[in-house]
């Protein structure tokens, strides 16, 4: 019998399964060593080796999560940013902004509906040849070099800005053809925008200001402003700019690919601006506008300001500065040249002379400085000073060396109400800076109560650019010219000249403490806030800066000099007014130009101080020629008015 023997066969037997492996070691087991058989030999890998394969799986896996950290949080924002706006588009509805009216709700400023053509960066083909059509055919309509289109937004930082305004104000016509051409011209749209039209524009350009592109800096300060908004760049655009603006509203549209609008998917309504209510007389300012530049023009001069003020409270009733400039000219696409041509102009038209321009006021500082005095006890009203035409000082090492200090004449004996009346300089040097037995307040006394009528420092008009003056004194001269103060220094600093700097809102301001009994109220433009109704919103309290400082009756005796001076003095062009008027002349010397600066102060009527008004003509000569004249003609003009 055939004995079968598995146990060898095994051996020879086909594996049909892929759950068991073969390995070459285990054959050659199987064949030296039967009793090892399906056991196997396992030879160890090196740590060596092992070591390289973990390092590597580790930087991989490091990798994966950097890029993963890069793409999620470092970029995640930006990146979720890119794929909306690749879906979505955010257009402006802008709210009408806020109308400013004069005190008699005289409205100064419209909007004017008009489009705008605005390039969306997303939208726009990425070939260069695709693009060059495009702006090729919108150039062709707007009748320009397509260079300027590319130049426009060349230095346009496209990942911050979206859009970019090409033209604004587009013509009824040019608005028709691209409306017909939008869908051949992809990255273009047409934007609904106001633009502001300023109804006297030259006449009150300086205090309404005009509106324009927002700057980067701008854009970085004003997060929720679109990149084609305008904002407020000077006058009452720009210091309630928050008020007037209002806050426009959103229209979110989805976009396809070639972005078409393909739906709307939300709407926020736009919330119109608040309006302002002026203390600002517009027929008082057209006023003063027109007698100044007539009486400048026929003197060949050109630059000139005017301030008119509410004593009772600090309320602006008028504010001129010549040259002017057309504030329309912003409201439309005006040119880098035409603007720098503004700017650049000798003639300086953008420059508001009342709150920025700084000047030596000459005598018209006399009041003040009589005020003093007479608060120190340094003289009384009664006080007799002879002027015999100038005042001598020896120097104090060298007697062969006379310091002479003239006057305009000689005036004889005099006492404070004549030198006001008679604007004399040798009376206010010797209560300025002493003389003869008269100690003089000393430039120190003269410095603090300059600085309580508030020179040297901002009144706080709510109006951009305004400057502080100056009121030098002993330690401002020797830090800036490293010389000393002399006798001499204070001598000019009691009539107004010398190094003394301030503007012609802070005289007129000054002036008014005068008129209404000691009080220096911070002077403002704005009297209201009302809404679409005219309704008020918010009134503007007047707001004292100083008050009390010089007692009440030694105010009286000041008023009184000055009455004196419209009387029988210098300031005599008023005296046939039909209220009465207290006034101040004053002629600034400038180092460097050919004639002084002409400077009126005035307040009327006199029993009853209504209104304060203060002229300032450059380079005109003296005071009473120029300015007095001026002031006449607008207060004949605005009591045959009032009565």
């Amino acid at each position: 019998m055939f004995n079968l023997n598995f146990k060898n066969l095994r051996r020879y037997r086909i594996r049909r399964t892929f759950k068991e492996s073969v390995e070459p070691e285990e054959i050659f087991l199987d064949e030296a060593r039967p009793e090892l058989e399906g056991q196997k030999l396992e030879v160890p890998l090196q740590p060596k080796i092992f070591k390289i394969f973990f390092s590597l799986i580790v930087f991989f896996l490091l990798i994966l999560a950097g890029q993963a950290f890069w793409l999620q949080i470092v970029r995640g924002g930006d990146l979720r940013e890119q794929a909306e706006n690749n879906r979505f588009r955010a257009w402006p509805d802008f709210a009408p902004r806020g109308i400013i009216y004069d005190k008699f709700f005289k409205q100064l400023v419209f909007n004017v509906p008009s489009f705008d053509l605005v390039l969306s960066f997303p939208d726009l083909p990425k070939e260069a040849g695709a693009q060059a059509e495009i702006f090729k055919k919108a150039a062709g309509i707007l009748k320009i070099d397509p260079g300027e289109i590319v130049k426009k937004i060349g230095g346009t930082n496209k990942r911050k800005n979206q859009t970019v305004s090409l033209a604004e104000d587009l013509s009824h016509d040019q608005v028709l053809q691209f409306e017909s051409e939008l869908k051949n011209l992809p990255g273009l749209a047409l934007e609904k925008n106001d633009r502001r039209q300023y109804v006297f524009s030259s006449y009150f350009s300086h205090v309404l200001g005009y509106l324009g592109k927002l700057s980067e800096k701008e854009k970085e300060e004003n997060s929720d402003y679109f990149s084609t908004e305008k904002i407020g760049k000077a006058g009452l655009e720009y210091s309630y700019e928050e008020i007037l603006r209002g806050r426009p509203g959103l229209t979110l549209t989805e976009v396809d690919s070639s972005g078409q609008k393909k739906r709307e998917i939300k709407s926020l309504e736009p919330v119109a601006g608040q309006n302002l209510l002026l203390t600002l007389d517009n027929e008082l300012q057209r006023q003063i506008y027109d007698s100044l530049n007539k009486i400048l023009g026929d003197a060949k001069l050109n630059k000139a300001a005017a301030v008119a003020v509410n004593p009772k409270d600090g309320g602006i009733l008028a504010m001129v500065s010549l040259p002017s400039f057309d504030n329309n000219l912003f409201s439309a696409s005006l040119s880098l040249k035409d603007f720098s041509d503004l700017g650049n102009s000798p003639l300086q038209p953008l420059f508001n002379r009342v709150v920025s321009g700084q000047y030596a006021p000459g005598s018209t500082i006399k009041p003040l400085v009589a005020s003093a005095a007479l608060e120190e006890k340094t003289i009384a009203p009664e006080t007799t000073i002879f002027d015999s035409g100038e005042i001598a000082i020896q120097n104090q090492f060298d007697p062969n060396i006379i310091y002479r200090f003239t006057d305009w004449k000689a005036h004889g004996a005099v006492n404070l109400y004549t030198a006001i009346a008679q604007s004399c300089d040798v009376y206010f040097y010797t209560i300025g800076g002493g003389y003869g037995k008269i100690e003089g307040l000393g430039v120190e006394r003269i410095k603090k109560y300059f600085e309580e009528f508030s020179f040297g420092r901002i009144l706080g008009i709510d109006l951009p650019g305004e400057r502080a003056g100056l009121v030098p004194d002993e330690e401002w001269k020797e830090k800036t010219k490293k010389e000393s103060w002399y006798t001499g220094d204070t001598y000019h600093l009691s009539i107004g000249q010398g190094d003394l700097l301030t503007t012609p809102l802070q005289l007129v301001s000054a002036i008014a403490a005068i008129a209404n009994g000691g009080t220096v109220f911070q002077p403002h433009l704005v009297d209201k806030i009302i809404d679409s109704d005219k309704n008020v919103i918010k009134t503007i309290e007047p707001k004292v800066i100083n008050e009390n400082f010089i007692g009440a009756e030694n105010l009286k005796i000041v008023r009184r000099a000055m009455r004196l001076a419209v009387t029988d003095g210098s300031a005599y062009e008023l005296a046939g007014l039909k209220v009465g008027a207290a006034a101040k002349t004053g002629t600034a010397q400038v180092a460097g130009q050919k004639n002084s600066n002409a400077w009126f102060v005035v307040f009327a009527p006199y029993e009853d101080p209504q209104i304060v008004l203060a002229i300032l003509a450059e380079n005109a000569g003296e005071g009473s020629k120029v300015a007095a004249p001026v002031a006449r003609e607008v207060l004949e003009w605005y009591f045959d008015r009032k009565f």
